[in-house]
């Protein structure tokens, strides 16, 4: 018998131990592979999933995008449409007047006076100035030609787009107009709130207005000049042709034209007939009839009659302090100073029913003056005096009413002074614009022409006054942007002009 290879049986128990344990082996890997391979299958289904949502995500976003930009395109149109509209003169005039609409969904305008939208100034109560306003049969428009305002406020682009201006609101003291237009297309709703530069072509500002007063039986409206002198270039002259001296005038002539004669002879003040010596109105002369139209004011403090020389101020930063007033009679060196360094100043007159109407009466050396302590420039706005009834100035002598806004559309003043009393070297009584119902001066010599004005005041007539030789009068400044938010109340043919772009938001309607 053969001896036992002990090596051979440790390799042999080795081998049968290996292969048990790769059995083994396979075995366990043989469990685990279904549950790996449905995993990785259930990992690569959301995943497949995941990058067909993204797909139709981008693809949704995408359109939503297009629509989007085309809305807002469409918006964009619309908007440059209805500025379009604005450089026609008939339509804008009505760049300084509100539009604004009802929001459906507040039940308020979009808007509001600042022109910012849910700003919380809206009100229930829809602004349209536009739709009933017609001026193109005013005589100072018929003189310019534009006819009546044709604005459309909706319109359509392509074959399903369209767009509507829902409010414009004007902002006289920023000279800024705010548009705010909305487009509708395919369901899509996009809108623009867009901010413009506003401001009047000023050439032709109505610097003097002597207007017929509609609310009396009289045929007033005078503005009898005698050779007094109109300096400035907004010194513009706008008078009632059917109460001057010549009532088949009805256009304009500026200095150096050829009719220019006619005109002065119509505001006696020519040289033969009333004792002018040469043209002395810096300004066209317009025969045209403008009529007053008084904003509403609230009451101020009554300070009664003012008799000596006193200093009241403005409060109210921008906004004006109001005052009352039942005359204004200076005589001497006494001054009323109207200091609006802190704020404009509003002095209305309150009609007592005079007879007669002597509410303003300045002799010698006398004065109204409206100043600043700041070193700033005087605004001809931040000093007004108004008054709603029969309100007469008289100046006399060498007195003066410097850098004042003057509105009596139912009185006059009466120029009977003997020299030239404003502060500085200009030959002036009044500094100032002055919108009345009539200008009358005193006559150069005994031999010139009377008017006759609704007779005499206070047992005199005026025609009877002589100051031989004067021509002091009135110089209309040259900055009266200050002035620009009454523009609105009268009907005088401003062109308004919009400039370049302020602000640009797309907004959420």
């Amino acid at each position: 018998m053969r001896p036992v290879n002990r090596s051979a049986v440790k390799f042999c128990r080795w081998l049968q131990q290996t292969r048990a344990w790769g059995d083994k082996i396979q075995a366990q890997e043989a469990g685990f592979a279904l549950p790996l391979a449905l995993g990785l299958g259930f990992v690569m289904a959301v995943l497949g999933v995941s990058m067909l949502m993204m797909a139709q995500s981008d693809r949704i976003a995408s359109w939503q995008r297009k629509e989007s930009n085309a809305s807002l395109s469409l918006t964009e149109g619309g908007v440059a449409r209805i500025l379009a509209q604005f450089t026609a003169p008939n339509n804008a005039v009505l760049l300084n007047r509100n539009y604004d609409t009802i929001n459906a969904k507040t039940g308020k305008t979009y808007l509001g006076p600042d022109g910012i939208l849910n700003s919380g100034d809206e009100t229930a109560q829809a602004i349209d100035e536009w739709t009933d306003y017609d001026p193109s049969n005013q005589p100072c428009h018929l003189q310019m030609g534009w006819g009546s305002p044709n604005f459309q406020t909706t319109g359509s682009i392509g074959s399903d787009g369209t767009y509507i201006l829902r409010a414009y609101r004007y902002d006289p003291q920023q000279q800024q107009g705010t548009l705010l237009v909305e487009s509708s297309a395919n369901g899509q709703i996009s809108g623009v709130l867009i901010s413009i530069s506003v401001a009047p072509d000023l050439d032709h500002f109505p610097g003097i207005v002597v207007s017929q007063n509609t609310r009396g039986a009289f045929d007033a409206g005078l503005f009898a000049l005698r050779g007094r002198e109109i300096l400035g270039s907004k010194g513009n002259i706008y008078y009632n042709p059917d109460g001057s001296a010549d009532s088949s005038l009805s256009d304009s002539a500026a200095p150096g034209d050829a009719n220019r004669d006619d005109y002065l002879n119509a505001i006696w003040s020519t040289d033969d007939l009333d004792g002018a010596d040469g043209d002395t109105v810096a300004g066209t002369i317009f025969a045209c009839n403008v009529p007053p139209k008084l904003p509403t004011t609230a009451p101020g403090t009554n300070l009664g009659k003012i008799t000596e020389s006193q200093t009241i101020q403005g409060i109210g930063g921008k906004v004006p302090t109001l005052y009352q007033v039942e005359e204004i009679e200076l005589d001497n060196e006494e001054v009323l100073q109207v200091d609006t360094t802190n704020g404009p100043v509003h002095i209305e007159v309150i009609d007592r029913g005079r007879d007669p109407e002597l509410v303003i009466t300045l002799r010698d050396r006398a004065k109204i003056l409206n100043i600043r302590t700041d070193d700033q420039p005087v605004q001809v706005g931040d000093f007004r005096l108004l008054a709603r009834g029969n309100s007469q100035i008289n100046l006399y002598d060498q007195s003066c009413i410097q850098n004042a806004f003057l509105w009596f559309p139912y009185d006059e003043l009466r120029l009977l002074t003997s020299g030239r009393g404003c502060p500085g070297d200009r030959n002036t009584n009044v500094e100032g614009v002055l919108w009345m119902e009539a200008i009358l001066t005193a006559k150069n010599n005994p031999s010139n022409r009377s008017v006759n004005f609704l007779g005499g005041f206070n047992g005199t007539n005026y025609d009877d006054r002589i100051e031989t030789g004067v021509t002091s009068g009135i110089a209309v400044p040259e900055d009266v942007s200050s002035l620009m938010d009454l523009l609105q109340y009268i009907d005088w043919p401003a062109r308004y002009r919009f400039g370049k772009v302020q602000s640009w938001q797309h907004v959420r309607l």
